[in-house]
C-alpha cells in the first residue's frame, strides 16, 4: 500500500519527470548521509543515506534508508529549497516513511510535512569522502558538493490517524 501510494503521489504531482522513457541521466543522481537528531526523511534516525533526483537547483527527490539504536526505517519524498538548495536556505519536505522499532517489533508508517532551514557548513572535517567501487579495488576520493546543518520540525500523519510534531537538527554531507 505504501509503495503505491508513493508512486501515486510522484506521478500526479510531478509528471515532468517522465522523460518519455529515457533513463535518467548519472549526474542528476547525488548520494548524501546525514548524522544528528532524526531528519525529515525518515522521522527515527541517527544516521542516515539517502540517494537524491536532483530536479532543478531548488528541488530533489529522494530515497533513504535510516537507522537508530533499536529502531530503522525507510522514507521516500519531495524537498524544495526556497533559495538555491547549494545556498543557505529555507526547505519545505513532502515525505512517507515506514519504521521498524524494538525487539518485539512495532510498525510505524505515515506521511509528513517538514519545514526546516538549511545551513551551509563550512567546519574544519574533511571536505571529501573516500571509497572503493569494490572490495579491494582502488581507493577514489570525491568532494563533497555540499555540507549543511538541518534544522526544522516534521508534522507527522501515522498510519492510526494519529498525529504528531517532532524537531530535528543533523548534519548533511551531498556527494
Amino acid at each position: 500500500m505504501h509503495r503505491y501510494f508513493t508512486l501515486l503521489l510522484f506521478s500526479v504531482a510531478f509528471p515532468q519527470l517522465s522523460i518519455e522513457g529515457k533513463r535518467i541521466p548519472p549526474d542528476r543522481w547525488d548520494s548524501s548521509v546525514s548524522y544528528g537528531f532524526l531528519s525529515e526523511k525518515i522521522p527515527v534516525s541517527i544516521i542516515e543515506f539517502s540517494r537524491l533526483l536532483n530536479i532543478d537547483e531548488h528541488s530533489d527527490f529522494y530515497l533513504a534508508i535510516g537507522s537508530m539504536l533499536f529502531g530503522s526505517g525507510v522514507g521516500s519524498g519531495y524537498k524544495y529549497y526556497f533559495k538555491n538548495k547549494y545556498t543557505s536556505s529555507k526547505f519545505i519536505s513532502l515525505g512517507s516513511h515506514i519504521l521498524h522499532l524494538g525487539s518485539p517489533g512495532i510498525t510505524i508508517y505515515g506521511i509528513s510535512i517538514s519545514p526546516g532551514y538549511s545551513i551551509i557548513y563550512k567546519g574544519k572535517s574533511s571536505p571529501k569522502i573516500t571509497y572503493r567501487k569494490r572490495f579491494g579495488g582502488e581507493l577514489k576520493e570525491v568532494k563533497y558538493k555540499k555540507s549543511a546543518i538541518n534544522i526544522g520540525i516534521s508534522f507527522m500523519l501515522m498510519g492510526d490517524n494519529s498525529f504528531g510534531a517532532i524537531p530535528f537538527i543533523y548534519l548533511e554531507r551531498r556527494f
